[in-house]
Formats: structure tokens, sequence, C-alpha cells
């Protein structure tokens, strides 16, 4: 029985990761969860799973109940895991993951923020710890499953759904509502997440992610428009030969390989039906309408901090364009201010831990001021 750790258990990955697990009883066994403030639903999964383990970030709601509260509960809930599920939002879980994969714990991590902030600190703990970092994003476990049993991989080639806006103007993207935004063709994802489709921002953090995860440099990573979304990345190797993966869009199937890994779970999923898939179609992107993935790479060029930056600007940016605070095209805007205030500034700070968790905190500050001063 392999020991699991959720962190994030209540959100979009942490429920779907426990479906997987119920399905898979004989074989996982569910030893930690933790979530921001939802105490309703964690207490239904630890009553559902038998879970030993409990934690809320959100110490307002705290009581005496057994519950561990505040963001000690993370580096807790990693103790007794053999894997560690992440999928919370934001940095606040990078100690714990750091500690996680020092101790010899395997990793498979949904969060991109952790990767596009600290993914050298990633590797480097993963190479202490002699332990794996999974990807469960569906375009990185693509990839991941591309390249096994391969090698002198030449290119990584990205596809990107084109989120909710695909085809749109800058015209039209100037007065588009929150609740158009969250509507995705394709997957049903978070709020957050489904906001950074639609920007790009989401797939420029992935090229970012791709480049720790598998030591591709960033160049040699391309982003293609596959509106289907049934190709979920490819690989181009030193021959021409490109070995792509392709499945439903069900985050229950990258969830299970990373798992199960390297071992593949039977699921009750509906199979992917080529017939009716008819014609996949594959095409450019629009860089110019949608400006998320070359300031990602900006960012990536100006400092081994400012990804950092941008991850920060951005979670305090979607929030606001979610409350209503500012328009769509804003966040581009909060996102290239933000990189210009700490252009001169980001020497100040260590790529450490606590130098990111600081950066992190004056970044948050920064942003919300300047949409006040909107």
């Amino acid at each position: 029985m392999k020991k699991i750790a959720i962190l994030g258990s209540t959100g979009s990955i942490g429920t779907q990761t426990l479906r997987v697990i119920e399905e898979n009883r004989d074989k996982f066994e569910v030893c930690a969860l933790v979530a921001n403030s939802n105490k309703t639903l964690i207490l239904r999964q630890k009553e559902a799973f038998s879970v030993n383990f409990v934690g809320l970030l959100d110490e307002s709601v705290q009581a005496d109940d057994g519950i561990v509260y505040g963001e000690k509960c993370l580096e807790g809930a990693v103790v007794n895991a053999d894997l560690v599920v992440v999928a919370t939002r934001g940095i606040v879980a990078l100690p714990a993951v750091l500690t996680a994969l020092k101790q010899g714990k395997d990793v498979a991590i949904a969060n991109k923020e952790i990767v596009v902030s600290a993914g050298k600190l990633l590797v480097e703990a993963a190479k202490e710890g002699n332990t794996r970092i999974l990807p469960i994003d569906s375009e990185h476990s693509a990839v991941f499953q591309c390249l096994q049993g391969q090698n002198d991989c030449k290119k990584i080639i990205l596809t990107c759904s084109g989120g909710s806006f695909l085809g749109k103007t800058q015209e039209q993207l100037e007065k588009v509502s929150p609740e158009q935004t969250l509507n995705h063709p394709r997957w049903r994802m978070g709020k957050k997440i489904t906001v950074d489709s639609a920007t790009l921002v989401n797939k420029g953090f992935e090229v970012l992610e791709a480049h720790w995860f598998f030591n591709v440099d960033v160049d040699d990573i391309e982003v293609v428009v596959h509106p289907e979304s049934v190709v979920h990345s490819a690989v181009e190797f030193c021959d021409g030969s490109v070995i792509a993966q392709m499945g439903v869009t069900d985050m229950r199937l990258p969830i299970a390989y990373a798992l199960n890994y390297p071992m593949r779970l039977k699921n009750s999923l509906s199979p992917l039906d080529l017939v009716k898939m008819r014609n996949l179609s594959f095409f450019g992107v629009d860089h110019e309408t949608f400006r998320g993935i070359d300031i990602c790479l900006e960012a990536y060029e100006a400092h081994e901090l400012m990804p950092a930056v941008l991850v920060s600007a951005d979670e305090v940016a979607v929030d606001a364009f979610l409350a209503g605070k500012i328009g769509f095209l804003d966040i581009y805007r909060l996102l290239n201010e933000t990189m210009a205030i700490y252009k001169n500034r980001i020497d100040e700070y260590a790529f450490t831990v606590s130098g990111i968790m600081r950066l992190d905190a004056d970044v948050r500050r920064d942003v919300t001021g300047l949409i006040e001063e909107k």
C-alpha cells in the first residue's frame, strides 16, 4: 500500500486524485489531507478515506476538532507519506515540498507556481533525496510518457487549447467578463488556472516547468495551438521522429499515471474514439494578442528570481480580475509593470526558500497597490 498525502485535497486536482484512489483502494492509502479553508469537505474526505492527519491553512476557522491549523500543517502532512500530491495554489507549500523531496519522498506536482518560482531548488532537493518529481499537468505528463525508454530529445512540443477566447482580437478582449473567461471549451479546472489558460500565462508557465522537469532549454520548447485537446503534447527526437500522447480530456489519466508510476492503472473512463475525432488541427500561437507566453519568457531571461515575481503578480492580478476590479487585458499590464518595478530590486532577494517567500509577500503588496491606484 502506497501512502499518499494530498496537499490541496478540496480543489479540482485534489478531489480527482481521491476519485482515482477510490477506484484503487487496494493500492493506495490516504495518510494526510490538507486544504485551505473548506472544513466541511475535508472532514467528509477524512471520514470516507479513514485519514489520520487533516490540516487547514486558514486559521480563522480554527476549533478544537483534531484538525491541524496554519501553515505548519503542510510539513506535518508529508511526514508519513511515500508520495506527496501537490495541488495547492501559490507557493505556500514550497518548504514542505522541498522537505519531502530531501527526505526521500516522491512528489507528484500539479502546482505550477512552485515549479516556476523554485524549479532549481526542486531539482537540487530531488537529487539530494534521490527522489522523483512526477508531473501531473496533462501536457507534462504527456511529455513524460513520450520520453519513457527514449533518448536524444530534440524538441518538446506543448499543445495549447487556446483557452476561452481563441481567435479573439485585442479589441474584443477589452470587455470580456470573468464569467466568459471561466467558460473553457474543453477542460473543467479551477478558476485561477482557467483565467491563466485564457491569457496564455498558463502556457508560459508550462514552458518554464518543462525546462525544469526535463532539463530542456526553453528555446527547444515549442507551443502549438490544438483546440481539440486530444494530443496532450509531443516530443521530437534527433532523427525527426515525433511521439505524441493522446487521450480523453480528463485529469484522472495523468493523476493515475503519477500515482502508480511506472505502472498504469485501469480506470472506468470512456476510451478515446479516434473515428469520432475526425479532424485534429494544429496552428501557431497569436503572440500579439495573447502575450502570456512572451511575458513568461521575458521573466526567465531577466533574472532567475523574476519568474517568482511573475507568479505572485499573476495570482493577485487574476484575483482582481475575477473580483471585477480590473479588466482582462489589465492582467498583462500589471505583470509588465510589476516586472519593471523589480528589475532593479531583484538582487535584494536571495534565491532561497526564505528569499522567495519574502519576495512573494513584497510583490503581492506592490501589485495590490497598483490595482488600488487604478
